[in-house]
């Protein structure tokens, strides 16, 4: 175990009590310093969790300088960072407890503390350690603030241990308005036609965005799709293989690739299964860890039976449009399904719950359902473009056969750089630019 002069040490190395934040370059993420905000005034047990390199660690950092230029004094501020490669070797319950002890013997022996703890998963039993302190009755209370990259903070052993404890925050990778911001390009979005001298450059970083996504670590590569692929590597290994014991890689791997060219069709695991000769239990099993990790979402259809919601064929979306163009196997051009999977992602970055609907005995289909509490509150469409006439009948009947059937009047068709309103059977259809949807929050 590590002498706690050493862990001192570490520790006045990654805190602030006798040194001014460095000052570095972030894009500010309003969305969730807002939530962050709103979470440091709760007992809860916050963690931030989503996908590798998607700027959990930043988040972190953001908050406690804004915390500190806010009047909290610093010295009730603990970050602890687990990747450290000090600690590597020592990673415990008894770290945890001498990192507690030793920074309030050292700094804040007596008044309340926010601890951050940065990558908590690389603690085996880190829960335990949570809910004995959260439960702890002490005049000093400690608000825990933790991040990870895994399933391991959604698990079911820690859903038990922490009922009731937690409040969790997902991070996603920039949504189209922190790509421009990232890209120095600043707008006015009041309406559509207050960005008309922009329209071009807009326009030609958002086939980027699409194209090769938006994790923050990749924005400037000149080779995105090689360091794409590793990064994708990376998480299959340690954070499905290693994580779940898992005997056959290769499997996995082909599995996920299969997903990413197949990005927003709808599959069956009995299909996948006579696909990659294997059991039906083995696809399941796999399907749930590539989510686990936050390298796929699945959608089902929309259906008022919750038995015949789950029996529904499901589509399967990439957490990262780059992602699934530099994972993905394309004999051909797939702009199409791109710009849906990045509509999908961004509904679910607006914390929407989304379904998808099927017309009964019929072909006729609509991508996107949103519900809110008990109701159906909007139906989008999303196609690459409505110029050819048999698209442009396909895309309004399908969201018609949904929209009438839900009791909705308006509905949404998002294309490729289209803005028009449309009447049909009493729906009023509105089609707009998804990059202008994207804006408009």
């Amino acid at each position: 175990m590590l002498k706690k002069s050493l862990v001192f040490e570490i520790l006045r190395d990654q805190n602030y009590w006798f040194k001014d934040f460095t000052q570095e370059e972030y894009i500010e993420r309003e969305h969730y310093m807002d939530k962050m905000k709103e979470l440091l005034h709760s007992k809860s047990i916050t963690i931030i969790t989503g996908p590798r390199r998607t700027g959990k660690t930043v988040l972190l950092k953001q908050t406690i300088n804004e915390m500190v230029e806010d009047g909290v004094d610093r010295e009730q501020i603990l970050y602890l960072n687990l990747e450290d490669y000090r600690l590597y070797s020592h990673h415990s319950l008894e770290l945890l407890s001498a990192v507690l002890e030793t920074y309030k013997e050292n700094i804040n022996p007596k008044k309340n503390i926010y601890f951050f703890i940065d990558e908590i998963q690389n603690i085996e039993g880190f829960e335990y350690f949570l809910r004995t302190e959260y439960d702890r009755d002490a005049k000093v209370k400690i608000k825990f603030i933790i991040t990870g990259s895994n399933s391991k903070l959604l698990s079911k052993e820690l859903g038990t241990l922490l009922t009731g404890r937690t409040s969790t925050l997902t991070i996603y990778p920039f949504s189209f308005g922190e790509y421009l911001l990232y890209h120095d390009v600043k707008i006015n979005t009041s309406s559509y036609f207050t960005l008309e001298s922009q329209k071009n450059e807009i326009k030609q970083l958002f086939n980027k965005y699409v194209a090769f996504g938006s994790i923050p670590e990749f924005l400037d590569e000149t080779k995105p799709y090689d360091r794409l692929n590793e990064y994708i590597e990376n998480i299959i290994f340690k954070d499905i293989v290693v994580r779940f014991n898992i005997r056959n890689a290769r499997l996995v791997k082909e599995l996920a690739i299969f997903l990413a060219t197949n990005t927003a069709k709808t599959y069956s695991i009995n299909k996948l299964a006579k696909t990659f000769k294997c059991s039906v239990n083995t696809i399941q099993e796999y399907v749930f860890d590539l989510e686990q990790a936050y390298l796929f979402f699945y959608l089902r259809q929309y259906s008022y039976s919750y038995k015949e919601h789950i029996k529904t064929k499901s589509k399967a979306y990439c957490i990262d449009t780059g992602l699934a163009s530099a994972t993905g196997f394309q004999f051909s051009r797939n702009h199409g399904r791109l710009l849906e999977n990045a509509v999908f992602i961004e509904l679910k970055r607006r914390n929407s719950d989304i379904y998808y609907h099927k017309g009964a005995g019929t072909e006729m289909e609509c991508d996107f359902l949103i519900k809110k509490g008990m109701h159906l509150t909007n139906a989008i469409q999303v196609t690459e473009s409505l110029a050819n006439p048999k698209t442009q009948k396909r895309e309004i009947n399908g969201l018609v056969d949904a929209a009438q059937q839900y009791g909705l009047e308006d509905a949404l068709i998002l294309t490729d750089n289209e803005y028009d309103d449309i009447i049909q059977d009493g729906i009023c259809i509105h089609v707009r630019p998804i990059w202008f949807w994207m804006l408009s929050v």
